[in-house]
């Protein structure tokens, strides 16, 4: 009734801190309001002919603008002459996105492109599924906010989540998890519910090894094959043969998690997992992978530009053999490439063939590729094949990695593959913003089958 954004909640015993956001301080909101970098304007009609009709909002994302909508509301006349005397010595011929942007019922003649450099607050009902705002309205301008740390807000995660008769409690959501950054625990638990619905079919019925960071990126980690015995019940287990970590090794039966669901993946966040990490087969038929893999790892001698080279190579190669592959960054320094098979192989026929193509493209080109193990011995990009094997792990596309920066495992158009990529632009806020704009990029992994045979015959 009194038109208020919201109401503040905070800790009884916390402290306000300039600056920086914390769970300590929660805003709860009736509608959604934030800011937007104003990129132009549409040309006025009517009453508004001479002026403009709605402004064209944007976010920062990966270093370059994703447009969010227009807002044609909120303004009376003296509102709209005084942000006509701040756009117009702004006015600039192209657009300043990326993308080609075609606005919906809006003739190219009639947009006016801006600098982006003015900041807008506005509220709006909600996001829609493909990043958009409904019901828009202009609240002023924001003097005090530069347009490149206008980012889409997300809503803090809950402490507690339920699901029917499932609880999930979560821990610690304060706890720095990258210090430098300011990423907390909550962070890393917000960014996994919303990515949840791409990343969990690439997890389901796939046995589950955790890696388990208690003290965040840089403290020290542990892995657990073993489902821990406190897991609650509701997150399946499936018991196979593994080779365990002891010392000497020996191979034991251990009950495996399956993270099939969004609850099971943030329990597994919760208990410290940054990063998701997976067999490449499902427990109906755990001798056959799903896929191929290349693993791209850059010797100290050579740098990402060299892991980009080697990445098309392997494409090429695969393309000669009519194969579809997709790739995606590490999340670290390297590339990998999957190649989707028919679950009729085996890992030692996914390892010759990995083998095979990564020899030939290494004696090709001697000086940037590799197949060498031995780090004292390797120079330029490793295409390892000895990850191809049975109850091998990789870090699953939509993974977090523990590196500065909180760089994500990121899908790629193969478009994508060129000079200037760059993996650390791939952070939590900018591949949930990609997620919404291109939906699930290795969503191919999941439904395509190829047969691996007629390939390995065509290279014995």
């Amino acid at each position: 009734e009194q038109r208020f954004e919201g109401i503040i909640a905070k800790r009884a015993d916390s402290t306000y801190e300039p600056g920086r956001r914390s769970r300590a301080w929660l805003k709860i909101k009736t509608h959604g309001r934030q800011e937007f970098v104003i990129a132009g304007y549409t040309k006025g009609q009517g009453r508004r002919s001479g002026r403009f009709g709605s402004l064209i909002l944007a976010v920062a994302e990966g270093g370059c603008l994703r447009y969010t909508g227009n807002v044609g509301t909120g303004f009376n006349d003296e509102e709209i002459e005084k942000l006509l005397s701040r756009l117009r010595p702004l006015e600039r011929p192209t657009s300043p996105f990326d993308e080609v942007l075609k606005l919906p019922r809006v003739r190219a003649g009639d947009i006016v492109w801006v600098e982006p450099e003015l900041v807008a607050e506005i509220e709006f009902a909600e996001w829609t599924h493909d990043g958009r705002l409904r019901a828009p309205s202009y609240q002023g301008l924001r003097e005090d906010e530069r347009p490149e740390n206008v980012r889409r807000e997300r809503s803090p995660i809950e402490p507690e989540l339920e699901r029917g008769s499932r609880v999930l409690k979560l821990s610690n959501l304060e706890k720095p998890f990258w210090p430098d950054e300011g990423i907390t625990k909550g962070h890393l638990l917000s960014y996994y519910r919303d990515v949840a619905p791409v990343l969990v079919p690439h997890l389901r019925d796939r046995p589950f090894t955790m890696k388990r960071y208690p003290d965040g990126a840089f403290g020290k980690f542990f892995f657990q094959k073993d489902a821990p015995k406190h897991m609650p019940n509701w997150i399946p287990t499936r018991r196979f043969e593994a080779s365990t970590r002891e010392s000497p090794r020996r191979v034991r039966e251990l009950d495996f998690s399956l993270v099939n669901d969004d609850l099971a993946l943030l329990w597994m966040v919760n208990m410290g997992c940054i990063d998701m990490n997976t067999w490449y087969s499902r427990v109906d038929r755990p001798h056959r992978p799903d896929f191929v893999l290349f693993d791209l790892d850059p010797s100290p001698d050579v740098g990402f530009a060299e892991t980009i080279e080697v990445a098309l190579l392997v494409k090429q190669t695969l393309d000669l053999l009519e194969l579809q592959s997709f790739a995606k960054t590490s999340g670290s320094e390297g590339i990998h490439v999957l190649v989707p098979i028919e679950r009729r192989n085996t890992f030692d026929e996914t390892r010759e063939f990995s083998e095979i193509v990564a020899g030939a493209i290494a004696r090709a080109h001697p000086r940037l590729a590799t197949t060498e193990w031995s780090k004292a011995k390797r120079r330029g990009v490793l295409i390892d094949s000895n990850q191809n094997g049975e109850g091998k792990t990789i870090a699953s596309v939509y993974s977090v990695r523990p590196k500065p920066g909180a760089p994500v495992s990121t899908p790629l158009h193969w478009e994508e593959v060129n000079p200037s990529l760059d993996p650390a632009a791939f952070t939590m806020d900018a591949v949930l913003e990609r997620v919404t704009r291109e939906g699930d990029l290795f969503e191919g992994v999941l439904t395509t089958r190829q047969s691996l045979r007629a390939a390995l015959r065509s290279l014995r």
